[in-house]
């Protein structure tokens, strides 16, 4: 990798590992204080929430310096969980407060993931842009294995406080190395003259980037099938905190989540060549059926966390793959505006999921909620194997969709 993608990965591995911290600490501080499967449920839907309104980023990355986007949204983030640092050491952190600065927080951060990875498809050659891909989905949850492991054991020993507070300093630390050392050539369309006002031209290219996304049929039915595992994935993902004993169980259980979302973004970039009809209905089938026997066994000693991570795997393989097919199919100065389109779209029913899975574990067991969040992977399975557009994409990931189907 050249040295300004190395300076993108370190700020992203920097805000990853923040992010994931304050996160884990949130859900936690909530679990601590109601003991409520529904207030864990609202706390993680509202911590998902920021996704679903990357969309009306898309305009901003594809028009404004880069640099600049990472840089105040980082700074801004550091600042709003320095203050989440400062009500809870005054003792004055009243939960919806908590919940209300971490929406804020996640907010800014969600506009460094498209801009980021519009910067990978252009400082990248398109034959390594799964290489890459994999580079950055391998380093910075690495990174995030190592937290989710020692989340339990810091909030027990050095309290939820000093986790806020260093998360804080760590993100402006983040900004400012984006602003002094990310140097990244301006694009055409940030260098085009614009006559219009702010709004105006905002309106002109959302409506534009929406356009150029509505043309991908065949990646936005595979993303449709992706929305529907994440929907039934963070059902199961609320009940994780709950039917954990304590703060180190739960480390457990994320930590599982890493490890095979680790390994899986290893393994991507050595299956992409492989025919994606194939491939992608086998990884879901495979990562279900590991989910659905982690709950079965939950008894068992480290098998259920082993089993977990195995699940997780295929999710890794998914993710990296998905970034890889947009990157791919979108036009070059459409890729913010893409980006931050289609992960709206796929993190749309995610807040749903976490809400729901509150719900229904109130209702009935939150083992129930986690065995049905497993067959999210079985019916997309089904779902891609059955699908007419889909079931026929014999070639491997760098192969544009519409052009190989038309």
């Amino acid at each position: 990798m050249n040295k300004q993608l190395t300076i993108l990965l370190i700020g992203r591995i920097f805000t990853n590992f923040a992010d994931s911290f304050y996160l884990v600490a949130t859900v936690w501080y909530v679990k601590s204080l109601t003991d409520s499967t529904l207030l864990v449920g609202i706390t993680s839907a509202i911590g998902i929430l920021p996704v679903t309104l990357q969309f009306l980023y898309g305009p901003i990355i594809d028009r404004f310096s880069k640099q600049r986007i990472l840089y105040f949204s980082v700074i801004g983030q550091a600042i709003l969980v320095g203050m989440i640092s400062i009500f809870y050491f005054f003792d004055v952190l009243w939960i919806p407060l908590l919940l209300f600065l971490m929406y804020v927080a996640l907010s800014f951060s969600e506009i460094t993931y498209p801009t980021e990875s519009a910067l990978i498809e252009r400082l990248t050659k398109r034959e390594n842009l799964t290489k890459v891909n994999s580079i950055f989905a391998f380093s910075y949850q690495s990174l995030d294995m190592i937290c989710n492991a020692i989340s339990g054991l810091l909030i027990t020993f050095i309290g939820l406080g000093f986790i806020y507070l260093s998360n804080s300093m760590m993100l402006f630390l983040t900004g400012l190395i984006f602003l002094f050392y990310l140097k990244v050539p301006r694009s055409d369309k940030e260098s085009e003259p614009v006559s219009n006002g702010f709004f105006e031209q905002y309106k002109i290219d959302f409506i534009e980037g929406y356009r150029i996304v509505r043309k991908q049929k065949i990646l936005l039915n595979i993303l449709f099938g992706i929305i529907g595992i994440n929907f039934m994935a963070t059902m199961g993902i609320a009940m994780l905190p709950i039917i954990s004993n304590n703060a180190a169980e739960y480390g457990f259980w994320l930590t599982a989540m890493s490890v095979g979302t680790l390994v899986g973004t290893t393994l991507s970039s050595k299956l992409e060549n492989l025919p994606l009809n194939r491939l992608m209905p086998t990884i879901s089938l495979l990562s279900g059926t590991s989910w659905i026997f982690a709950i079965i066994v939950n008894e068992q000693f480290l098998i259920p966390y082993i089993l977990f991570g195995l699940a997780w795997t295929g999710v890794g393989v998914l993710s990296v793959f998905v970034y890889t097919l947009i990157q791919v199919n979108l036009p070059k100065d459409y890729i913010g505006s893409g980006f931050a389109f289609l992960t709206s779209l796929l993190g749309s029913l995610s807040p749903i999921g976490y809400l729901l899975g509150g719900i229904l574990g109130e209702l009935t067991s939150e083992y129930i909620i986690l065995l049905i969040a497993g067959t999210g992977y079985l019916l997309f399975t089904v779902y891609f194997l059955s699908n007419p557009l889909l079931n026929k994409i014999n070639h491997g990931l760098l192969v544009q969709l519409e052009k190989s189907h038309s």
